[in-house]
């Protein structure tokens, strides 16, 4: 993740400005060819997206015994926190590489936990800010998020399975589509050094 402001990519060097520009571009395309790949196949790009996931936790999981392992002197509570933790990553991993279907409908429930949670907090704090400016933005866009989260739980599982992968497309592009601005900003913001050198 790139968090830049105005000053601080001023501040970089031709050399760091031109690496993060590169980089920049390589993930916006990777984002794009993603998000293309779950707009257009949604139920294969859901399977891989099962899988990976899958994938993740079970590393998760088997990183979390290797700790156990490794680091013998914690006390007994953390090691059996950390137990806990890795047969929970474990189980959860192999619950979406063995029915990924299930795997997807069980993020969707997540993706619509965050909605509910973000959409009820908009609302909240749009209500505490009245009378200033984007209060009545933060109302709206909680509606919103309700409503979706709403039309989410109502649909059944093989619509919420497509409906999941569509998401994590428009997520994806619109990730790329920041890049890309990234990139935009990177290329506008010359180094002070090397704009007094061209100036003389």
């Amino acid at each position: 993740m790139f968090i830049f402001n105005q000053y601080r990519m001023k501040a970089l060097s031709e050399a760091s400005r031109l690496y993060y520009k590169k980089h920049a571009l390589v993930m916006a395309v990777l984002l794009l060819i993603c998000g293309a790949c779950c707009l257009i196949y949604p139920f294969m790009s859901g399977l891989y997206l099962s899988y990976i996931i899958g994938m993740m936790f079970m590393i998760c999981g088997f990183y979390t015994l290797y700790c156990l392992v490794v680091f013998r002197q914690q006390h007994w509570k953390s090691k059996f926190v950390s137990a806990i933790f890795a047969l929970a990553w474990l189980l959860l991993g192999y619950s979406f590489v063995a029915n990924p279907m299930v795997g997807m409908n069980s993020l969707s429930i997540v993706f619509c936990c965050l909605f509910i949670i973000g959409g009820v907090s908009r609302i909240v704090s749009g209500f505490t800010m009245r009378g200033r400016s984007g209060a009545i933005w933060n109302i709206f866009i909680g509606i919103f998020d309700l409503l979706i989260a709403a039309i989410w739980l109502g649909m059944n599982p093989e619509q919420s399975y497509l409906f999941t992968t569509v998401f994590i497309g428009l997520e994806m592009i619109f990730s790329a589509g920041s890049f890309i601005s990234l990139r935009k900003k990177l290329a506008l913001a010359q180094p002070k050094r090397l704009a007094s050198k061209d100036s003389k």
